[in-house]
């Protein structure tokens, strides 16, 4: 991920220590209402980019403490790549509703500029790497235990990927829906694999802890079958996907619709 480098660089930018970024983070704090310290706090976090030239994605859960310390569970995809690590840092604060949050874990160390709003909770942010083109979504988590039933019902999904095709990687699109009882599964994709048009029926299990991680396989009624790693939202209000199969590389926001 991120090397040290890149990290000290990430630092003086939040702080507003790079000539000329400084003046001008000044200048515009004068307009900006007084801001919160980050928020204490569960999230999940998503986002997908480029690092390398290779498609890469990124999900995980992630908590904040009030001294500025998080720890979190990451699952990461670098082209037909997947890791999965914990990982712990720390979230520094500047005055101008910024914030830089630095990871360490086996897969690396990785750091984002993350754009706090007006409660100092996170809401988006860039992730400070040469080498990379990400940008991270975060979403709040509820407090509580997750159980699958809380996915009954209708789930719907719109999302775009890459898959390695001829030797190369083409994008997709997909878009699903589906129908949850009790953590299984039936839906309808309907999908576009670098132009070529497909419909599917499919059906699957998820493997669900209390933590809100878990897994899932599907099978679709041509035989294929596809894996993912999943963080469901404990409010009810879905859940987030990352698949694991080496030739297709998705990252998915599934909503349910009540």
């Amino acid at each position: 991920m991120a090397s040290p480098r890149a990290l000290l660089a990430a630092v003086a930018i939040c702080a507003g220590l790079v000539p000329g970024a400084g003046a001008a983070e000044k200048s515009a704090a004068a307009a900006l209402a007084q801001c919160k310290a980050p928020a204490a706090g569960t999230f999940v976090v998503l986002g997908s980019g480029q690092q390398r030239g290779e498609p890469t994605a990124l999900m995980m859960q992630e908590r904040w403490f009030a001294d500025g310390r998080i720890e979190g569970v990451r699952y990461l995809r670098e082209g037909r790549r997947f890791t999965e690590d914990r990982y712990s840092g720390q979230v520094k604060a500047d005055a101008n509703c910024w914030a830089l949050v630095e990871r360490q874990g086996s897969a690396g160390a990785m750091a984002d500029a993350v754009a706090l709003d007006g409660l100092g909770r996170p809401r988006t942010s860039l992730v400070v790497a040469p080498s990379e083109v990400l940008s991270l979504r975060y979403v709040a988590q509820a407090p509580g235990a997750c159980r699958p039933e809380q996915l009954d019902g209708l789930v719907t999904s719109q999302q775009q990927g890459q898959s390695w095709l001829a030797g190369s990687w083409q994008p997709n699109a997909v878009v699903q829906r589906e129908w949850w009882q009790a953590g299984t599964v039936q839906g309808l994709a309907l999908s576009s694999y670098a132009g070529r048009q497909d419909r599917a029926t499919y059906s699957g299990n998820l493997k669900l802890a209390a933590s809100c991680l878990g897994s899932m396989t599907q099978r679709d009624s041509a035989g294929a079958s596809y894996n993912y790693k999943v963080v469901l939202l404990a409010n009810g209000g879905g859940y987030v996907y990352l698949q694991t199969d080496p030739d297709n590389l998705t990252l998915g926001l599934l909503q349910h619709q009540r």
